[in-house]
């Protein structure tokens, strides 16, 4: 990765990256650019199921897509019109996005985890005209959009087809194409159309669709040479903004995507980097405390790994340090960033747990309560501006007005700061701080000194509520599979590295698993509520 800086300009109190000339075109769609990069290496793999072992190359995956483009054009689709994902990453999923986005429309994408009331209550919102899942969703979806008043939408399984319902094969039937002679439409609003609706995370609540244009994908793809003749893994499906990075910068790059149709498990990822030799992954930090905790991580080899994008939540520097005993030429890179802004910030993981400098053409300014600005090792809330508009919530002009302000501003809700140097530093949540007897206490910063023991393989911080103190920090932990490590030994460690306020008077408690978000988040209200009834219940005799 380039070195990376950021300047600061003391006056006005902003800080931002490299001011770089765009790769890209008005012209250069999302599609456009795929095709035309697939095309310069036909013959080369471009996408290897672990699943099925199907490999596709760039020109078979750059055929379908238009058929797919030209198959929505006989159905009427128009630019604009909005279809429905709800899938995992098989075989056809990069045909079918690239197919779409090729025809200008709008892609509202669901993780295949989501329960009957979460598909409702996203495409009761976008509303898809066609909708394509995988076939052991069809009747759960089906049962979705009609309660939801979208009996006419039709719905196409994506893979495990069956009698009775359309299947994504139908787009692959009929004209001989000849790709070479195939233009992509312009889009008709330019690059500001919508390409996906993604949701927020939903850690903290019930998802907003946030709208991502095709120049936010494009125009953000600064370190394609990176994937240049790699190997990429990345579980995330197309509901993560990672799954969508991994599946369009790893085609414009021209890396070999190995794709996995279920969701991360450790022996999966392990026997993935294995056998295919994966050079570069991307995802959370909770996967790879999981591959950290393993015994199976001792007899893997792990050597192919140069790098490892890790974003999502807080990542420790102790983390990556126990995982780079094991895959001992890679690279930890800590990436920051949010749906509504896409990629902020980037750096190698180290011992100050910063989330690195700025990428090109962000502008980061740290605002107090009151909305004024401040300067270095002076904390608050950090603001996000990047030269392409932001679309806002689909369908959510209230919640897009109180996020992104007049001036090109999108409130993260994350509190932070910059050091004298340009690293930038995620304190935590501005809804996870809490206080204890009027003290604030960072969960982050206690998971930061808890996950240095060697015997924790993960560990989630929360507040438990109380009449008197206001909060009671407590920690949810996930012992190393040979650990011993009791409940007093990881109290006491708080005890010698940390101030009064931040000692864990709500508890220890050790578990085998986080509730998490199909990416691999962490829902630390639901870990609050695992808690804050186990405390009540060791209490209640007290």
């Amino acid at each position: 990765m380039a070195k990376q800086k950021t300047n600061y300009n003391p006056n006005i109190k902003i800080w931002s990256g490299e001011n770089i000339g765009m790769t890209y075109g008005p012209e250069d769609s999302i599609a456009a650019v795929a095709l035309r990069k697939m095309l310069e290496k036909p013959k080369q793999i471009a996408q290897v199921c672990y699943q099925s072992g199907n490999e596709m190359t760039n020109l078979e995956i750059a055929k379908h897509t238009i058929q797919v483009a030209k198959r929505f054009e006989k159905l009427q689709l128009h630019q604009g019109d909005i279809i429905g994902l709800c899938a995992g990453n098989t075989d056809y999923i990069a045909p079918l996005v690239f197919g779409a986005l090729a025809s200008g429309l709008c892609i509202s994408t669901l993780d295949p985890s989501f329960d009957k009331d979460g598909i409702k209550h996203v495409y009761s919102l976008t509303k898809p005209r066609m909708m394509f899942c995988d076939g052991q969703l069809y009747e759960k979806v089906r049962e979705a959009l009609d309660e939801c008043g979208l009996k006419a939408t039709e719905i196409y399984t994506i893979s495990k087809h069956f009698d009775g319902a359309p299947s994504i094969m139908e787009f692959f039937v009929g004209d001989n194409i000849d790709p070479y002679d195939y233009k992509v439409p312009a889009l008709k609003d330019g690059l500001d159309r919508t390409a996906f609706i993604v949701c927020t995370s939903g850690t903290t609540g019930l998802p907003k669709g946030v709208c991502v244009s095709h120049a936010t994908i494009v125009w953000n793809s600064f370190s394609l040479d990176a994937f240049k003749d790699t190997n990429l893994l990345c579980f995330s499906t197309l509901y993560w903004m990672s799954g969508i990075v991994a599946l369009v910068h790893g085609t414009i790059g021209g890396a070999k995507r190995i794709i996995s149709s279920d969701p991360f498990n450790v022996d999966d990822f392990l026997d993935i980097v294995q056998r295919y030799k994966v050079n570069i992954t991307i995802g959370p930090p909770s996967q790879i405390a999981m591959v950290v905790s393993s015994d199976k991580i001792t007899t893997t080899d792990l050597s192919s790994l140069v790098a490892s994008i890790i974003g999502g939540s807080a990542v420790s520097y102790s983390l990556t340090e126990k995982y780079r005993k094991y895959a001992k030429n890679v690279e930890c890179l800590v990436a920051y960033g949010c749906s509504e802004s896409s990629g902020v910030s980037m750096g190698k993981s180290s011992p100050n747990n910063s989330v690195g400098y700025l990428l090109p053409n962000v502008e980061v300014k740290i605002i107090d309560d009151d909305g004024k600005a401040l300067g270095p090792d002076e904390t608050g809330e950090l603001c996000v501006r990047t030269q392409i508009p932001w679309s806002g919530y689909y369908g959510n002009p209230s919640a897009t007005q109180e996020k992104y302000d007049a001036d090109g501003w999108i409130h993260t809700g994350d509190v932070g700061y910059f050091n004298d140097q340009g690293e930038l530093f995620v304190v935590d949540r501005k809804c996870d701080i809490r206080k204890y007897n009027n003290f604030h206490f960072s969960p982050t910063d206690i998971e930061f000194v808890i996950s240095k023991l060697p015997q924790v393989a993960d560990v989630c911080v929360v507040g438990i509520p109380h009449s008197v103190h206001g909060f009671l920090p407590a920690a949810c932990v996930i012992k190393r599979s040979d650990s011993e490590i009791t409940e007093s030994e990881i109290y006491q460690h708080v005890v010698d590295h940390m101030q009064d306020f931040e000692y864990l008077r709500g508890g220890v408690y050790f578990v085998e698993s986080f509730p998490q978000t199909a990416s691999g988040k962490i829902i630390r209200r639901k870990v609050a509520d695992m808690c804050e009834k186990l405390w009540k219940e060791k209490n209640r005799n007290n």
